[in-house]
């Protein structure tokens, strides 16, 4: 993609997020305290989760407790990243209903960008920044070491599990074009995505392989943690990337095919 698309891509998500943020402070700013409460609750009760399940068992399939919070963290640091960009999925149905997206589709702009990133929760961005925290701190407490080139396959992780997740995410909203059932395949794949939450190992050699290669889950905690603990070789992150690659371009080619077959909401 040329620059200057990437620029103008850039100032309509930055226009349309500002927007949202200045609806919801108009609109709802007790509900964005408790938005924020809620979340942190979460990831709190899910910490006491790990706490009583490792303090029962010692071991959580090889790791301990230090480790087991890392995992968490990174899986809710990258959830974090995809429910920011990629929101737009929870009302694109409502979309295509009331013909919202038959002006998608007249845009100059790309119509999977409005689809996917049209819609984003601010509040998500104030969330990254405790999560980010968090993870450090989770980091500290398994006693490995933080260096540039660790951090630096950190990041690229997480470009290639957003690959995938966005491969994925195109997928369900090309389901949504042709037969408008959206809601509940996104529920679905957020139940599974929630597995990643705990180390993939303890779901058996083929439920694991399932979360690695088919879904991207693996990537977005235990395989990063591994890394972290030298406990992965990072050079297999390749085959992840060539993955994501092949994935999203068949992900691609269900949205044009599912766009052939789409009729408008006047019709």
């Amino acid at each position: 993609m040329k620059p200057y698309l990437i620029r103008a891509y850039w100032k309509v998500w930055l226009k349309l997020t500002i927007q949202q943020f200045q609806q919801q402070i108009a609109n709802s700013r007790g509900a964005a305290i408790l938005f924020i409460f809620s979340k942190l609750f979460r990831l709190g009760t899910a910490f006491l989760f790990i706490w009583v399940i490792i303090d029962k068992a010692k071991l959580l399939v090889g790791y301990n407790l230090e480790q087991a919070i890392l995992i968490l963290a990174l899986f809710n640091l990258i959830s974090s990243i995809t429910q920011l960009f990629m929101r737009g999925i929870y009302i694109f149905r409502q979309k295509v209903v009331d013909g919202t997206f038959d002006f998608y589709l007249l845009n100059p702009l790309n119509e999977l960008f409005y689809s996917l990133f049209s819609y984003t929760d601010p509040l998500d961005l104030v969330l990254f920044i405790p999560y980010v925290g968090i993870v450090l701190w989770a980091w500290i407490g398994t006693g490995a070491s933080i260096t540039f080139s660790t951090i630096l396959i950190l990041i690229s992780t997480i470009l290639i599990v957003e690959i995938l997740i966005l491969a994925w995410h195109i997928v369900i909203i090309s389901v949504g074009v042709r037969y408008l059932e959206v809601d509940n395949t996104i529920m679905l794949y957020r139940d599974l995505e929630r597995m990643a939450a705990m180390p993939i190992e303890i779901y058996g050699k083929i439920g694991s392989s399932v979360l690695t290669y088919v879904f991207p889950f693996a990537l977005m905690a235990t395989i990063p943690a591994r890394i972290i603990f030298g406990l992965y070789n990072s050079w297999y992150l390749l085959g992840f990337a060539l993955l994501a690659l092949v994935q999203l371009k068949l992900a691609l080619w269900c949205w044009r095919n599912s766009l052939t077959h789409y009729s408008s909401a006047s019709s």
